[in-house]
C-alpha cells in the first residue's frame, strides 16, 4: 500500500495562491478607502487647529501673519512694527507660517498647507483708532477680505431639479484662508520642497493659481473626459482638496474681545 506524501500539490498551492490573491484583490479597495477616510479626517482636524490658532494670533497681535514664503515656517517678511512697509507681505499667497502659529505646517500627505491672507489690510494693525482699514490698508473694523470661497451643487432657482455643478458662494470677504491640496497633492509643494504637477481639473486649479477665488466641494475621482462646470452629463473631474477660512465676523469678535478694537 503506498502513502500519499505530506503537503500540497502544484495544483493545490496554484489554488491556494489563487484564492488568496482574490482575497487580497478585494480587500486592497476597502482598505485603501479606509485609509483616505482616517487621512482626510486627521486634515480637518489639523485644519480647524490651524483656523482657532490664526484668531488666538490675531486676539494677540491684532494682525495676521504674512505667509511663509521659502518653507522655513516662518512669515515672510517679518513683522518690524516701527517700519509698516514690513506688514505689507510680500505676496498675498504662500505656505502656512507654521512655526509662527505654533501649529504643524503640513497635511496627512505631507503636503505643504497653502494659506491666503488680504494683505496688507489684515497683516497691519489698526494704527488710529479710526475706522478707515478698507481705505488706508490696516485691521480695523471697516476693513474688508478679498477671498470668495466656492462651491459646486444645485442652483437653488430651478425647482429641485438634480444638478451638480452648480457655482454657488460659501463665503465672501474672506481675510484670509487655509488649503491642503489632498491626496492626490496636485500643484502642491511637499516638505521636501519638490512640486508636484499641475491640477488637470477646473475646480482644484482655482485653489492652485493664486488668485482671490477658491473653491471647496465633496471629492470626487474623476474621470478621462470630466468637466466641473457646464454639462451636467459630464462627470466632474477629479477633486480631493480640503480647506477652512476665516468669517470676518468671527475675527471681529475676536479682536474686540481681546482689546485689539473698540
Amino acid at each position: 500500500m503506498t502513502r500519499r506524501a505530506a503537503g500540497f500539490t502544484l495544483l493545490e498551492l496554484a489554488i491556494v495562491l489563487m484564492v488568496l490573491g482574490l482575497v487580497l484583490a478585494g480587500g486592497i479597495g476597502p482598505l485603501e478607502t479606509h485609509l483616505e477616510q482616517r487621512d482626510r479626517a486627521a486634515t480637518q482636524v489639523s485644519l480647524e487647529r490651524v483656523r482657532d490658532a490664526l484668531l488666538g494670533y490675531a486676539g494677540t497681535y491684532g494682525r495676521l501673519p504674512c505667509p511663509d514664503a521659502d518653507g522655513d515656517g516662518l512669515p515672510d517678511p517679518a513683522f518690524d512694527p516701527t517700519r509698516k512697509a514690513s506688514a505689507s507681505c510680500s505676496r498675498s499667497t504662500g505656505f502656512l507660517p507654521g512655526a509662527e502659529l505654533g501649529v504643524l505646517a503640513t497635511d496627512a500627505w505631507g503636503n505643504r498647507l497653502v494659506y491666503r491672507v488680504t494683505a496688507p489690510r489684515f497683516t497691519w494693525p489698526d494704527a488710529d483708532g479710526l475706522c478707515n482699514g478698507n481705505t488706508v490698508g490696516e485691521l480695523d473694523l471697516c476693513a474688508q477680505g478679498e477671498i470668495t470661497v466656492h462651491s459646486r451643487g444645485d442652483n437653488p432657482q430651478t425647482n429641485g431639479l438634480s444638478e451638480g455643478k452648480f457655482d454657488l458662494v460659501l463665503a465672501d470677504k474672506v481675510p484670509a484662508l487655509v488649503v491642503s491640496p489632498g491626496r492626490n497633492g496636485a500643484g502642491a509643494t511637499g516638505d521636501n520642497g519638490l512640486t508636484h504637477a499641475a491640477p488637470s481639473g477646473e475646480d482644484e486649479l482655482d485653489n492652485a493659481n493664486g488668485d482671490a477665488r477658491y473653491l471647496l466641494r465633496n471629492p470626487t475621482r474623476g474621470a478621462a473626459s470630466c468637466s466641473d462646470s457646464g454639462n451636467e452629463a459630464t462627470p466632474l473631474c477629479e477633486f480631493d482638496d480640503l480647506g477652512v477660512w476665516l468669517s470676518p465676523v468671527v475675527l471681529q469678535e475676536r479682536l474686540v474681545a481681546s482689546g485689539r478694537l473698540p
